[in-house]
């Protein structure tokens, strides 16, 4: 497939590929349920236009966390394990990478592997304050479940003293009910926070408050929407997994392509037509 199948000028309606013209949305619009297709779909298609980029992409990041990886072992190993935890604060500004290549092919059809690093040059005070506020966000959580897996224990503790079979088994299961309920609040919390942020950052230089203002705004307009598409592309995961990961090396790169998709979706339009200007006798 040559670019012309993603190029920006074509008639077609489709929001998330359309160029300049599109207006930008500050706090983004609600896209609909349907639009969980159409995102997968405009990711798969800058996928296909250029599928060899988009997987040294997915290469260049790949290797990337495992070369942080290692040397935060070695880190770890001298100075603190705590220092995995710093990691998380160098999430937003790859995942703004990802959405300045796929801009960047939008406007050229083409775009460099380096852009991956876009974000280490440029706003990235603003990305690490959204890393360092994921980083607190999942400290807290970890809290709140230590505080509560405590609680049940301490609860299965006094069933067991008390040979009470009936609050042994439920204290168990409300423990867990309890633990599940935590993670998924905590997880819609930080998805929340990240994942328009970061190209909203890089792409309309907008400040961190503003960012992370206007992404809670988008997801909280795009719930059902966003649950559809998480839901669609864990099942599209499981199932390239299973030939002993190789779709992965497609799924992969698509899913880094929903970062830019998704928030071309909600957070631009079709500029309007101006009238002609043509008089009518």
């Amino acid at each position: 497939m040559d670019t012309q199948e993603i190029n920006p000028n074509s008639e077609e309606n489709n929001i998330s590929l359309n160029k300049e013209k599109d207006t930008f949305i500050p706090g983004g619009r609600a896209a609909g349920a349907g639009a969980s297709i159409e995102w997968i779909a405009d990711s798969w298609n800058l996928f296909k236009a250029q599928p060899m980029k988009w997987f040294l992409l997915f290469l260049a990041y790949t290797i990337s966390w495992l070369a942080l990886t290692l040397v935060g072992s070695i880190i770890a190993l001298i100075i603190s394990p705590f220092i995995f935890a710093a990691m998380l604060l160098l999430i937003p500004v790859f995942t703004a990478g990802f959405a300045v290549a796929a801009e960047e092919q939008r406007n050229t059809g083409n775009f460099q592997i380096s852009s991956l690093f876009a974000g280490f040059k440029k706003n990235f005070g603003s990305l690490i304050a959204v890393g360092a506020l994921l980083l607190g966000l999942y400290i807290i959580g970890v809290v709140v479940m230590v505080l509560t897996v405590g609680l049940g224990v301490l609860q299965l503790f006094f069933a067991v003293n008390n040979s009470d079979l009936a609050l042994l088994g439920t204290g168990g299961l409300t423990t867990m009910l309890l633990s599940s309920v935590i993670t998924i609040i905590f997880s819609i919390a930080a998805l929340a926070i990240s994942w328009f942020s970061p190209s909203l950052i890089m792409i309309n230089n907008l400040k961190f408050t503003e960012a992370i203002s206007m992404s809670l705004s988008a997801i909280k307009k795009n719930l059902l929407g966003g649950f559809i598409f998480f839901i669609l592309m864990g099942i599209i995961m499981q199932i390239s997994a299973i030939p002993l990961g190789l779709g992965l090396l497609i799924t992969m790169p698509i899913y880094m392509a929903a970062y830019y998709t998704t928030y071309r979706s909600v957070f631009y339009a079709p500029a309007k037509k101006e009238p002609s200007s043509g008089s009518i006798d």
